[in-house]
């Protein structure tokens, strides 16, 4: 009786014993039993579960026949090299030294600039022009005793592009002011744009007008009177 209860005790132990899952044990094993197998493909850096469907990275050991070794035993460290410059090629003419005085004076440069771009800010004028046709104000007296400004009739059309009221913080409080950017041309290539701020809206286009005269361009307009463009269009039925 004892050797049949031993017995069916022993079977169940080992039914048990191979259905139930490994867990972590914290005693020492022995390297004779443990044995650790090579993984049939290398081991992938990518850590996600689709491994497979990703390419991995395998590292290989260099051949010894692919590694080459060079040495400048021909090459001397303490070698002192002289350099050699090119020869000079016939016909070359040295460019001017910086120091050298320039060929035109200051009256021929002031000339010039005042024909491209009219009167310096200097206020002085090379060619005889009046340096206050820019400025030139002549007041006439308007409504309310006030004094107001007549128009510069001197060919170029002015255009608003742009009036807003901008602040300035002081100590006392804001201070209001108005800004105007204004476009002024002769529709013959010749156009300027100017900014200027005053209290009021007349003010400032006035200022803007003024500043737009000082800062003329020249455009290269084609014989249709416009600026050279790129033009894209489309034809077909409609």
């Amino acid at each position: 009786m004892a050797m049949s209860t031993s017995s069916s005790s022993l079977s169940s132990l080992s039914s048990l014993s191979l259905h139930t899952s490994p867990r972590l044990s914290l005693s020492p094993f022995s390297a004779a039993t443990t044995s650790i197998t090579k993984p049939k493909r290398p081991i992938s850096l990518f850590l996600s579960s689709t491994s497979s469907s990703r390419p991995t990275t395998v590292i290989f050991n260099a051949a010894a026949a692919d590694v080459e070794t060079s040495f400048f035993d021909n090459e001397d460290p303490e070698f002192d090299g002289v350099f050699e410059p090119p020869e000079v090629p016939e016909g070359f003419v040295p460019p001017p030294s910086f120091d050298d005085e320039s060929s035109e004076t200051e009256d021929e440069i002031a000339a010039a600039y005042e024909e491209l771009y009219g009167p310096a800010y200097s206020g002085e004028s090379v060619l005889g022009n009046d340096i206050y046709v820019m400025d030139s104000n002549v007041k006439k007296t308007g409504a309310f005793g006030k004094l107001k400004k007549e128009k510069i009739r001197d060919g170029f059309e002015e255009r608003v592009v742009q009036v807003r009221r901008v602040t300035k913080v002081v100590k006392g409080g804001k201070q209001l002011h108005f800004r105007a950017i204004v476009v002024v041309g002769d529709k013959q290539g010749q156009v300027g744009v100017g900014v200027g701020k005053a209290k009021e809206v007349i003010g400032a286009v006035q200022k803007s007008a003024v500043n737009a005269r000082r800062n003329i361009i020249s455009v290269p307009m084609t014989k249709y009177l416009t600026f050279p463009h790129r033009l894209r269009s489309s034809q077909g039925n409609a």
